[in-house]
């Protein structure tokens, strides 16, 4: 156990130079801190108004928490590509259940987020008992449940309560509210993955899975508790994507899968696993945050969103991304 222990340390140690740069996450909050000084040059300092630093900020929330998750999968050597569906799924259930009872919010919530919980669990048992490969078992559940959020609805349907809309839009100065959700869920899994033997372990299954067998670790186990976390958090995401919008839609989450994998390679997290930054993810989601907000900001339109997430995608491929000898 000594030596697994060892082993992951070296793993997560950054190293010197642009590959240390990239892998410890330095890298993509260099490009965030460039943007913003090129955002305050060409808007001035309008730029840091409260309303724009909150309209910023709450992008980063949803996105955020799915990419906690897609973080915490990745690097144990898995891939989630439902967490965009999960999402639309638990936010149209939000809403529907809700149905604008305020006596209904706190129950309903806590069910939803189970209810991604368990649809994690059943990824890592797929992947894990059933030895499936995470990309066809996450690909055929993106579909499953999408269809399902389509079963349930093909329009908005639904009201969230005007409390938890209240939460999810309201903001102290340039701060929301909300940005409280995604600060406690980091803290939650920073924590994990620094202080806790699962951490530990999880590095571990992601570098080499029949090395940590043979140390002892419990490779299946910890396969599973990573999807089920990455599921409740992308619940929790669509949760407040209800709460955002007031309503329930069946297309909320579209889309979410392929940010958070785009953030966590951003970051510098191997899709190989074992490797990669938290700080890094933290990074990319920053960087994606403030690409969409830049569109607003600048007032260009609203159709260049995703041609300018395409070049910043096609970027990290040529600079972010460092291959990993075997």
């Amino acid at each position: 156990m000594t030596t697994l222990t060892a082993a992951a340390t070296e793993r997560r140690t950054p190293g010197n130079g642009l590959a240390g740069a990239i892998r410890g996450g330095g890298a993509v909050w260099a490009v965030v801190l460039a943007g913003l000084a090129g955002l305050t040059l060409a808007h001035g300092p309008g730029f840091w108004s409260p309303a724009n630093m909150a309209g910023i900020l709450a992008g980063t929330v949803v996105l955020g928490l799915v990419a906690l998750g897609q973080h915490l999968v990745v690097l144990g050597g898995g891939i989630d590509l439902s967490v965009g569906s999960t999402a639309t799924l638990a936010a149209l259930l939000t809403a529907i259940l809700i149905d604008g009872y305020p006596i209904r919010t706190v129950p309903v919530v806590l069910a939803v987020v189970m209810l991604g919980a368990l649809i994690g669990l059943a990824h890592g048992l797929l992947v894990s008992a059933a030895r499936l490969p995470p990309f066809i078992v996450t690909l055929a559940t993106l579909y499953l449940l999408q269809g399902v959020a389509l079963m349930i609805s093909t329009g908005p349907a639904g009201q969230v309560s005007s409390a938890l809309s209240g939460f999810a839009l309201g903001r102290l100065g340039p701060l929301p509210y909300a940005l409280v959700v995604l600060i406690v869920a980091v803290a939650l899994v920073a924590f994990l993955l620094r202080r806790t033997a699962f951490g530990r372990h999880l590095r571990a299954v992601g570098g080499d899975p029949a090395a940590a067998r043979a140390a002892g670790v419990r490779v299946n186990r910890v396969r599973v508790v990573a999807y089920l976390l990455c599921g409740a958090l992308a619940a929790l995401a669509g949760v407040l994507l209800a709460a955002r919008a007031t309503i329930g839609s069946p297309t909320a989450g579209v889309g979410l899968e392929l940010s958070a994998i785009t953030v966590v390679v951003l970051g510098g997290t191997s899709l190989l696993g074992g490797r990669g930054s938290l700080v890094g993810t933290l990074g990319g989601v920053a960087l994606l945050a403030l690409v969409t907000g830049s569109v607003t900001v600048l007032q260009l339109p609203a159709t260049l969103t995703e041609l300018i997430r395409g070049v910043v995608i096609l970027i990290a491929a040529a600079v972010f991304v460092t291959r990993r000898s075997r």
